[in-house]
């Protein structure tokens, strides 16, 4: 029987048994563990039924800590940390042998994260230990964000999740890796590719997604293609408006969806589900609800959900990395007669 729980007490104390608990952070919530005790990790893994070869992402509390677990810090990383932390940014750094091969997929990286959640950071505090924690979801669905979230996916599966409310940023960190003088981006998320070339006076590259689910060696987690993927098919389209004129249509409209290869076909209005991020007038905004209102159209019976990249600068980056990973291809209103 899962409960919820808002004691710091009882999460400490789970974490300590070798349980596994899920505990927001200011990004999503998390699925988290002590990153010392294999058997506890091994559990992360059960219950996301998530593959082994994907690397965890391991928090902690302050720098001071991090020497414990890695070998050594770049200077770029050091400028990064003085900007940003504690917040939503992970370094993949090299390991010490303490931290178990399990976290990190068999790499010698870890990729380590100081969380800004205040509950999280607390119990940081107080056990003085690194916790593994990626999102407390079944892999590669819908982030949660809240612990109602939590609760509809994992019930039974774990013993407590912590209510610590709505997570205020909405979206998971980014992730940035550092390969003698050059720096670059694993994963897009809050903190931006411009606001880290600002920090740091140089510019960053990106690292490629990995193409499959198959087993190969993954630098940091969200690099694979398909993620965060709800179960009704999430399409992209670069006309919005367009649906959202004819929502109202009694009849079948003519779509034509792209999935590797055009495919012509009919649907009611009606099964379209719209999730357009653009009416929040910031990206902040979007960002804070992609995963939540993704979460409600998933649950309304739609045939398929429809929704529209935003311009990809700054946070929009993110949120489109997001879209495109979470759907299945693109798709249009085809005004043409069959």
């Amino acid at each position: 029987m899962t409960k919820i729980t808002k004691n710091i007490d009882t999460a400490v104390k789970e974490i300590i048994k070798g349980n596994v608990i899920a505990l927001p952070t200011e990004t999503v919530y998390g699925l988290c563990a002590n990153a010392l005790n294999i058997n506890a990790v091994l559990k992360i893994f059960k219950i996301k039924n998530r593959p082994k070869f994907n690397p965890l992402i391991v928090h902690l509390y302050n720098i001071e800590q991090s020497v414990n677990y890695v070998k050594e810090i770049p200077s770029d990383a050091i400028k990064l940390m003085e900007k940003f932390i504690p917040g939503p940014i992970t370094f993949v750094l090299k390991k010490k042998r303490i931290i178990p091969d399990i976290v990190t997929a068999g790499l010698d990286t870890v990729a380590i994260r100081f969380p800004s959640k205040k509950v999280f950071r607390d119990i940081l505090r107080i056990l003085q230990l690194p916790i593994a924690a990626p999102s407390a979801n079944i892999f590669g669905k819908i982030s949660p964000v809240d612990a109602k979230d939590v609760y509809n996916e994992l019930r039974g599966k774990i013993n407590y999740i912590f209510d610590g409310g709505k997570c205020e940023i909405g979206i998971e960190s980014t992730v940035v890796g550092f390969q003698n003088d050059e720096v670059y981006i694993l994963r897009h998320g809050y903190i931006t590719k411009e606001k880290i070339e600002k920090t740091i006076g140089k510019k960053v590259t990106q690292k490629q997604n990995v193409i499959s689910q198959r087993k190969t060696k993954i630098l940091s987690p969200g690099m694979l293609l398909s993620h965060y993927s709800p179960d009704t098919p999430l399409y992209i389209t670069k006309n919005i408006s367009a649906f959202e004129k004819i929502k109202n249509e009694k009849e079948k409209i003519n779509i034509q969806l792209k999935r590797g290869e055009i495919i012509k076909t009919e649907i009611y209005s009606h099964d379209i589900g719209l999730l357009n991020l653009s009416i929040y007038g910031s990206y902040e905004k979007a960002a804070s609800n992609l995963f939540s209102n993704l979460r409600k159209l998933d649950k309304k019976g739609y045939k398929i959900i429809v929704t529209e990249l935003l311009e990809n600068r700054n946070l929009g980056t993110a949120i489109n990395e997001r879209l495109i990973k979470a759907s299945l291809g693109t798709i249009e209103i085809n005004q043409k007669s069959f």
